[in-house]
């Protein structure tokens, strides 16, 4: 049963040290200088492409990056560091503790989106909708990184295991418009959900169509497949190994 208690406590304490913490801090830096860099410093090269490019190129990046590395190696870190062991006598469960890291790694995504979409200059009358599609596409992918996290000895170990992931989830819907078989290829992924239902408001046409629909099942998929896979590792393996 979760103690909100303790996870109020642990989140905060998870949340200082990820601020602190260069690798954490670089890979949450990474999507919003990008956008600082496309929109300034490329403007003029980027003057020809669809209006939402940069934005959407940013949070592909942020979808695929911060819950596959950043969360996994924060449970990484705590389990390299036999951490755990003296939470669990402090009355800690492994419910609190993973859902306190989930917690954070979902408010270090909202902050890097918001100061993406601001950097980005999108027009506000899209940002409620910019922020429903954004955490529907990431909870598609956080799971996944808690159970990276929690099939990884160390950070050296979430390193190697995420990062073939987060290729995967990032050069599909980059690629997608080059070749007719990776745009099929690519309707798969939640990170090509977020591009298809973002770019949708800048069409002058009704909002629900095939492909938004599909790229609202396909976020929903994703979720129920990540924590369908992360109950059976963590029933199988546990966290504390």
């Amino acid at each position: 049963m979760m103690n909100i208690r303790i996870c109020k406590a642990l989140f905060m304490k998870d949340l200082k040290n990820c601020f602190v913490n260069k690798n954490v801090f670089l890979m949450l830096a990474l999507p919003v200088l990008f956008g600082v860099m496309y929109k300034f410093l490329l403007g003029d090269i980027l003057k020809g492409a669809t209006g939402s490019f940069v934005i959407v190129m940013c949070i592909i990046m942020t979808i695929s990056i911060v819950p596959l590395n950043v969360l996994a190696n924060m449970v990484a870190e705590e389990k390299e560091k036999h951490t755990l062991r003296s939470l669990m006598l402090a009355n800690v469960s492994a419910t609190d503790f993973l859902l306190s890291k989930a917690f954070v790694a979902l408010v270090l995504m909202l902050i890097d989106g918001i100061l993406i979409f601001l950097v980005c200059q999108e027009p506000m009358e899209y940002f409620g909708y910019f922020l429903i599609f954004y955490v529907l596409s990431s909870l598609s992918v956080l799971f996944f990184g808690a159970l990276v996290g929690l099939l990884s000895k160390d950070q050296m170990s979430a390193g190697t295991l995420s990062s073939p992931l987060m290729i995967l989830l990032m050069l599909p819907p980059m690629f997608s418009q080059l070749n007719e078989m990776i745009e099929k290829i690519a309707v798969i992924f939640p990170t090509t959900s977020f591009q298809t239902l973002y770019l949708q408001l800048s069409v002058q046409q009704p909002f629900f169509n095939q492909e938004t629909v599909i790229a609202i099942i396909v976020c929903i998929v994703w979720i129920l497949l990540g924590v369908i896979a992360f109950m059976y590792g963590y029933k199988k393996k546990g966290l504390d190994d």
